[in-house]
């Protein structure tokens, strides 16, 4: 994971400063007894009942109006919870002070976005993400875009 404010690509952000500012992430083994239990303990601590995959890759049908509603600034009233099976992409949340972070995640990754943080996703050049989504429950998880919020 490498992360950084974007308006300074060659900064770096610890986990430790991230999860100051309620982003936390873990770097998931790969044995497979360890990383479940890793990814158990993650429920059973934050509560997340369900989880699920989703995959985006160039042969996705209608990749390019999926990947819209991500790329736009939005906040879940849930959580955001993924780890990166495979692939990689971008998330870029907003700072106590308006400002992005770019936090680029690949396989191995899990990243939680806490609720109500604004954020963003992109996938890469290669255009290719296999992800495990957790959830407390699938209804907090709709996007729910700043530009709404302004206009309303």
């Amino acid at each position: 994971m490498r992360v950084y404010p974007l308006e300074e690509p060659s900064s770096a952000i610890s986990p430790d400063d991230l999860a100051r500012r309620g982003i936390l992430s873990w770097s998931v083994p790969e044995q497979e007894e360890a990383r479940a239990s890793l990814i158990a303990s993650i429920k059973r601590d934050h509560s997340y009942v369900d989880e699920d995959f989703v995959e985006l890759g160039p042969e996705t049908p209608n990749l390019d109006a999926i990947c819209a509603k991500f790329d736009r600034e939005h906040f879940h009233s849930e959580d955001e919870v993924r780890f990166v099976v495979a692939g990689a992409g971008i998330f870029d949340v907003r700072d106590e002070a308006d400002r992005w972070i770019r936090i680029e995640v690949s396989a191995g990754d899990l990243i939680v976005i806490p609720a109500r943080m604004h954020h963003r996703f992109y996938l890469t050049e290669t255009r290719q993400i296999r992800c495990m989504r957790l959830f407390a429950n699938h209804d907090g998880w709709a996007p729910l875009y700043r530009e709404a919020q302004a206009a309303g």
